[in-house]
């Protein structure tokens, strides 16, 4: 019988190797699964069980289920093409950022992990000042079509400050909320967690502050051009919201027989979740199944 420890600690590196993302010892302590360990229980614990140095191998500082040590290269590899792509995307990512009425910007998905696969886009997490989702959404895509940007930024989920807690409460959703990293808003992102508290259920080690993932340096001027346009724009906001909420949704629901998870769409005054092609419940379903196989070599492991 595994000890808890154990298969917590299974349970974390196989969740993070469905992702082709090997963990280092405090990226393990920090999203160790529904259990609080220190790096040195951690290591105490792997040190002292052979069944589970059977199922997981500890190499050149990072942790990964047996046998898959080529994990090791490929996250290098992703978190160089990560760090280039956010390197060459640097002024769009200021142009989202002085968006009016947008209080938080952080990346999310594969790019907040440094993890891009080759092909990847801008996976982006916004929280809106009030009620005006639908404006700050229609606005972005504007944007980055006369940029020529459209197909490289991705915004999933935009949520007003006034509605920040989300309905779906497993671990797959709480994995997300855990690894989003601010550019902008890092304080409004700890109250989203706040507002979120199953998120600390799975993940009771998490940081106690956001960590900013990458530098956006907005010079004077733009953060002018931002205060000066939601001047502008606090009077007739209500009506550009009411505007774009009509003309956006009727386009979306133009365009829902495409989608593959219409269950993980939701169209809301103050809250849009645009996960059209989800890989929530194939993520989940997946993960039970590895845990499984790993278990039973584990138990093979113990009786040989």
């Amino acid at each position: 019988m595994m000890s808890r420890q154990e298969l917590a600690i299974v349970r974390t590196v196989t969740y993070a190797s469905l992702f082709d993302y090997p963990l280092t010892l405090e990226q393990l302590r920090l999203t160790l699964i529904s259990l609080e360990m220190s790096r040195d229980e951690i290591l105490a614990t792997y040190d002292a069980s052979a069944r589970l140095r059977s199922m997981i191998d500890y190499r050149d500082g990072f942790f990964f289920p047996a046998g898959r040590g080529d994990l090791v290269g490929e996250r290098r590899r992703r978190e160089a093409r990560s760090r280039e792509f956010l390197a060459r995307h640097a002024r769009l990512l200021q142009w989202v950022c002085a968006l009016p009425f947008t209080r938080t910007v952080a990346l999310s998905g594969s790019i907040a992990h440094l993890n891009l696969e080759d092909g990847g886009d801008l996976d982006l997490f916004i929280v809106t000042r009030g009620r005006r989702v639908w404006m700050v959404t229609v606005a972005m895509i504007l944007m980055t079509r006369l940029l020529g940007a459209r197909r490289i930024v991705c915004a999933n989920l935009v949520m007003s400050d006034t509605h920040l807690a989300i309905e779906e409460q497993d671990l797959f959703t709480a994995n997300q909320v855990l690894h989003l990293k601010p550019l902008i808003g890092p304080e409004v992102l700890e109250g989203f967690v706040a507002a979120n508290p199953f998120v600390a259920r799975f993940y009771p080690n998490r940081a106690r502050r956001a960590e900013t993932a990458f530098a956006i340096h907005r010079g004077r001027a733009l953060r002018w051009l931002k205060a000066a346009a939601e001047w502008l724009l606090i009077v007739p906001s209500p009506a550009l919201e009411a505007l774009c909420r009509h003309a956006y949704a009727w386009h979306l629901k133009r365009r829902s027989v495409s989608w593959r998870s219409p269950e993980q769409v939701r169209l809301q005054p103050d809250y849009l979740k645009l996960h059209t092609h989800s890989h929530r419940q194939s993520v989940l379903e997946q993960f039970d199944r590895r845990v499984d196989e790993a278990l039973g070599r584990g138990e093979r492991a113990a009786i040989a």
